[in-house]
């Protein structure tokens, strides 16, 4: 079944829907774009329907449940070889892809400048740099991104671990304190476990930080919330520029704190750099 199909039996053309898929088809046709990012549960009651109706149409329709058919129509919207950047084409040649992705990143790093905060940064470098430890938490695509955040924050004196387990996540949450700072990273701010860690975090008294959207599940259990967003829709593939974002807003941290302990952490630096002199052939 090609996507073109989808929407014809959607639309009834092909198929014979009952009152109850007549619903949720109304509602799918009538924003496709919007529809690839409800859950079942929205759909459903926007369609006035039951979620078990909304699952038992999309097997109608050729699907394997409901997010093989949000896959099968963000396809259809999106024809096939946009799910990796918006504007290609099949028909690319590379130096146009290099051209559009790296047009892509830049982007969506101008885009920091207009979504962010400075208070936001404000008063996520104050709580940090005031921290007796410091422990960044991220997974998936998030997860390079903590550890990342982890080697640039080991500079400034301050203890800093990286958690990218759901498990030693849950154990570090368990044991924070209000001198502790817990920066959770997630694009989505959906992803369930980093949300319920966040919420444990705060019931131990930590000090957390999202690097996430505004408005999302983790930035209600975040005491502050530096915002991360781009264009990239993370429902259909990886992240890339969403991560990049994130990497952005990690230096942006760390030259801020860098800035406010001034001397202290020059002295740091040089002391390092002297110490991994021995490990350069």
């Amino acid at each position: 079944m090609n996507t073109t199909q989808l929407l014809d039996r959607l639309s009834g053309k092909t198929d014979k829907l009952s009152k109850s898929d007549l619903k949720v088809a109304a509602v799918v046709l009538r924003d496709p774009q919007a529809a690839i990012h409800q859950s079942i549960a929205k759909l459903a009651t926007e369609a006035g329907v039951s979620e078990p109706t909304v699952n038992r149409l999309c097997r109608k329709l050729g699907c394997n449940g409901y997010p093989d058919f949000k896959l099968k129509l963000a396809q259809e919207i999106s024809r096939g070889s946009h799910l990796f950047s918006e504007n290609m084409e099949a028909s690319d040649d590379t130096r146009t892809v290099i051209n559009k992705i790296l047009s892509s990143i830049e982007q969506s790093v101008n885009s920091i400048g207009q979504a962010t905060s400075p208070a936001s940064i404000e008063e996520a470098t104050d709580l940090l740099m005031s921290s007796k430890s410091i422990y960044f938490f991220g997974m998936g695509a998030s997860g390079p991104v903590a550890l990342d955040a982890q080697h640039k924050f080991a500079r400034f004196g301050i203890p800093v671990v990286a958690h990218t387990d759901f498990i030693n996540q849950r154990m570090m949450c368990s044991m924070l304190t209000e001198e502790d700072s817990a920066v959770f990273i997630s694009y989505t701010g959906r992803t369930k476990a980093i949300v319920d860690n966040a919420e444990l975090a705060t019931k131990s008294g930590a000090r957390t930080i999202g690097l996430t959207r505004s408005g999302t599940p983790l930035a209600k259990h975040c005491r502050v919330v530096v915002n991360a967003v781009t264009a990239e829709d993370t429902d259909l593939f990886t992240p890339m520029t969403s991560r990049i974002i994130h990497l952005a807003l990690v230096d942006i941290l760390a030259t801020k704190m860098a800035l406010q302990l001034g001397d202290e952490v020059e002295k740091n630096i040089k002391a390092i750099k002297t110490n991994l002199q021995s490990t350069r052939s």
